[in-house]
């Protein structure tokens, strides 16, 4: 009986077992569980934002990899390969995100060259690339130069090979491009930004040629991460050539060119005396001219003082500035000058002789300023006319209460006009005209050529009494506007006119999500 009931038990376990078994392999056999896309979006960020590399760490694929029908278009090994390749055309932009029900985040990806194109493992967040990507700075700011003399010749300057930042004799030169022409290697023409560093983004013109003996000046510079190469964006110094092939270039192919030699000063003949109006503000000779005797002057002394009709023992100092304007020497005053300097010319003035140079003290910086009278800044050079635009979004039309930056500081637009009044560069005579690259240069030496200013959402200039009311967390839109192409003429005086145009171009813009932070934010 225990035998029997030992073979019943015996029968009764391996039933179970196979059922067991049986139970197991119809799990193995059942449809396999595929993740499904809960989101799907285009990633609408400022596009160089959106630069990624490769990693390894994960593959790509024709859809995001844990869904239904996702093949392979590049495996982990070949993706791993491209991490630290030499090329930018193995620079990745991403450019949509989706989202599973599993909460895994994809990116699509492609790479600069187009070689590549795809779904690629993003993490689990879409605030920031994680899993197989990573952002990446396709350009690097070069390492510091050991400076050398700002006054070295440009024809002992070597563009060949080198890496590190430029030094101010480099930045202080003018070059040609050496082999202008079609060439598309980045020594031929111009690029918009540095080959391969953007997406899409290539030469500003295909055919350099009509270029070939136009002479440029460096405007910036920077390193193209992956080759290491150093590229310098450069400004034609033509004018009239359209500005077309202004752009990005290879550091390397260009040539310094030998500058100008000065042309020899013009001899003093012994029945002329010449005059120089030195600036001891600036410590430069602002111009000089001749003056020839009469045949009633005794002495050159005599000479000077009939050319603003004074009496040969008055003091010269009054009748400086009328000298230089007579002569066409303008921009400065004797306001400024110390009694030791003012002494100093009624001396060169009584010993003045024929055949030689005579040099008088003057200064530039108690001059009328271009901009004296800021109630016309703003009107004439900031608002009116369509005068400072965003590129994008019309005239920029500050009212005296808009927010514009300055070195850092959140300012409003009125308080520019005071920053403006305050550049030395620009002071003069009333009647004195600047032409506008004067006025531009001034203004971009002072750091004034860079403003920014915001709008809300839909793309109003947000005012102060604006910003400050938003709640806490609003986003508003910071717009970065860069000073470019002041092609008129400018006249000191109590009504200086501003009539031509003024532009600003807006390089990007950025989204900051609090009002409050604004002033900070742009301290970074």
């Amino acid at each position: 009986m225990k035998k029997s009931l030992k073979k019943t038990l015996f029968a009764g376990v391996a039933a179970l077992s196979f059922v067991a078994v049986a139970g197991v392999s119809s799990t193995n056999a059942s449809a396999k569980s595929y993740a499904k896309v809960t989101s799907n979006k285009a990633l609408t960020t400022d596009a160089t934002t959106r630069n990624v590399a490769v990693n390894g760490t994960n593959a790509l694929y024709t859809k995001a990899g844990t869904l239904k029908g996702a093949k392979t278009v590049a495996t982990k090994t070949t993706l791993a390969s491209l991490k630290n390749s030499k090329q930018g055309q193995k620079n990745f932009r991403a450019y949509r995100v989706a989202t599973t029900n599993r909460g895994s985040v994809y990116y699509k990806v492609v790479s600069f060259d187009k070689t590549y194109r795809g779904w690629i493992y993003g993490g689990k967040s879409v605030t920031a690339f994680a899993g197989g990507i990573a952002s990446f700075s396709t350009t690097t700011a070069p390492a510091a130069a050991a400076n050398t003399s700002s006054s070295a010749s440009s024809a002992s300057i070597n563009t060949q090979g080198q890496t590190t930042a430029l030094t101010d004799a480099q930045k202080n030169a003018t070059y040609k491009i050496t082999k202008a022409g079609t060439a598309n290697d980045g020594t031929a023409t111009t690029y918009s930004y540095p080959a391969w560093t953007e997406y899409k983004k290539g030469r500003t013109v295909t055919d350099a040629t009509p270029y070939a003996n136009d002479t440029f000046k460096v405007t910036d510079q920077t390193t193209r991460t992956r080759e290491g190469d150093l590229w310098v964006k450069i400004a034609d110094t033509n004018a009239t050539n359209g500005q077309k092939i202004n752009g990005w270039i290879k550091y390397s192919a260009l040539t310094a060119q030998k500058p100008t030699p000065a042309p020899a000063p013009a001899p003093i003949a012994d029945n002329q005396v010449q005059v120089t109006l030195h600036d001891v503000y600036t410590n430069k000779d602002l111009g000089s001219f001749l003056l020839n005797k009469a045949t009633a002057d005794l002495n050159a002394n005599v000479t000077i003082a009939h050319a603003v009709n004074i009496d040969p023992a008055a003091d010269i100092n009054n009748s400086l500035v009328a000298l230089g304007q007579a002569h066409n020497v303008r921009g400065y005053s004797v306001s400024g000058l110390t009694d030791a300097q003012k002494s100093a010319n009624q001396t060169a003035f009584q010993s003045a002789s024929y055949g030689k140079n005579v040099t008088f003290n003057v200064t530039s910086v108690k001059g009328t300023s271009l901009f004296a009278d800021k109630t016309k800044v703003l009107p004439g050079i900031v608002a009116n006319n369509n005068n400072i635009t965003d590129g994008s979004n019309g005239a920029f039309s500050p009212a005296g209460t808009d927010y514009v930056e300055v070195n850092g500081t959140l300012e409003q637009a009125n308080d520019l006009a005071d920053s403006i009044a305050k550049l030395g560069t620009l002071y003069g005579s009333n009647g004195q005209t600047f032409s506008g690259s004067s006025v531009e240069k001034a203004i971009n030496d002072a750091n004034l050529g860079t403003i920014y200013f915001a709008k809300n959402a839909a793309g109003t200039i947000l005012s102060k009494d604006q910003l400050n009311a938003l709640p806490a967390n609003s986003t508003v839109n910071i717009v970065k506007a860069t000073l470019s192409g002041v092609n008129n003429a400018y006249t000191v005086g109590s009504n200086p006119t501003f009539s031509g145009q003024y532009t600003l171009n807006v390089k990007n813009n950025v989204i900051y999500d609090k009002a409050s932070t604004l002033a900070s934010q742009f301290a970074k």
